[in-house]
């Protein structure tokens, strides 16, 4: 799917193939990490391009399947939506924004459909992420719900909390939800707090000390950024896979790895690296077209780290799933440079 993705943007941009360099961007934007995982933050890059796509293909055919792609996580009609904003501010184009609403519009009927065809467990859970992103800052905001509800499975929870928040490797994480989840072994009911405490601990965070959750949020978007990377390869997970996820290096704990983290935020550093320095060179040869592609490009990540900044915070694959578009943006600079001819010499 990323491969397709980086050869329909060499058609639509009407690069020249470069494999190497192709290779060489896509490693340095973490590709080859995610895509060996299970998760489906890799299939956010072929969503985008497959927007951009819609200036030069059908946009409701491209926002279709760029819509069931982003179905696969509960920001896609986020993101699609953004795209729409970004598609209409910078480049006007009414099929970018087209493509963007098809997309957003599957993405919700998709949802709705899979919610309604299958039991789902655990639930959707758009209101218990940003609960725990905000309890799991201040604790006492847990305590509170389980004073307020009265209920004894929300006071085990706050105790099972504040036991949580010990451990060190625990600390920075915004979603311990699961680890009560498993530490009572579902009595701690996902469904029922969605809908019955979710929203009031949301509510409860805006009154509570709100500006100790708001710097949480400032640093958690520069965490981001930071000389470290926190990696979210889990080894066990919740959802039952097929017998071969078992024999995988994920679940042997190979991606969580020293190593793996060090190699990782070096590529990463990479990334950003190449990214500056095509800007630096290549951004006065690009035309005005593809300058708004570039900054409809970076402003689609800054947007993109600032959700999961507010809603989530860290592991930092949250941010990794942009980072292709960094890359992508490289590519398109540098490609641009190397097209444009110097001026013939005039013969005296």
């Amino acid at each position: 799917m990323n491969a397709a993705a980086w050869i329909l943007l060499l058609r639509i941009f009407a690069i020249g193939p470069n494999p190497f360099l192709v290779l060489l961007l896509a490693c340095a934007s973490l590709q080859p990490l995610y895509v060996s995982a299970v998760l489906v933050d890799a299939w956010f890059f072929p969503a985008v391009v497959l927007l951009i796509s819609a200036g030069r293909l059908p946009p409701v055919f491209v926002g279709a399947l760029a819509g069931l792609l982003l179905s696969s996580h509960g920001s896609g009609h986020v993101m699609a939506c953004v795209f729409a904003i970004l598609a209409a501010g910078l480049c006007r184009s009414h099929r970018l924004v087209l493509a963007a609403l098809v997309a957003a519009i599957v993405v919700f009927g998709f949802n709705l459909f899979l919610d309604s065809a299958y039991a789902t467990n655990p639930p959707r859970l758009a209101k218990t992420f940003p609960a725990a992103r905000a309890f799991c800052v201040q604790l006492e905001l847990m305590s509170r719900e389980a004073e307020r509800s009265g209920e004894p499975m929300m006071a085990q929870a706050a105790g099972i909390l504040r036991e949580l928040e010990k451990d060190p490797a625990l600390s920075a994480r915004r979603g311990l939800f699961w680890d009560i989840w498993k530490q009572t072994e579902g009595r701690f009911d996902l469904a029922k707090f969605e809908q019955e405490h979710a929203g009031s601990i949301i509510r409860d965070a805006f009154v509570y000390r709100p500006f100790g959750l708001l710097l949480s949020v400032g640093t958690d978007y520069a965490s981001f950024y930071g000389p470290d990377n926190w990696l979210d390869f889990q080894p066990v997970l919740c959802e039952p896979f097929p017998s071969g996820f078992d024999a995988s290096l994920q679940a042997e704990g190979f991606f969580m790895a020293p190593a793996v983290r060090h190699v990782a935020t070096a590529l990463r550093d990479a990334c950003y690296l190449t990214f500056l320095v095509s800007l630096w060179f290549g951004w006065g040869a690009a035309p005005a077209s593809l300058r708004k592609v570039i900054a409809g490009a970076l402003r689609l990540l800054i947007a993109n780290d600032a959700m999961f900044a507010i809603l989530s915070g860290p592991p930092d694959r949250y941010h990794h799933r942009a980072l292709p578009l960094l890359a992508a943006a490289a590519l398109l600079l540098l490609s641009q440079r190397r097209a444009v001819k110097p001026p013939p010499r005039r013969v005296a």
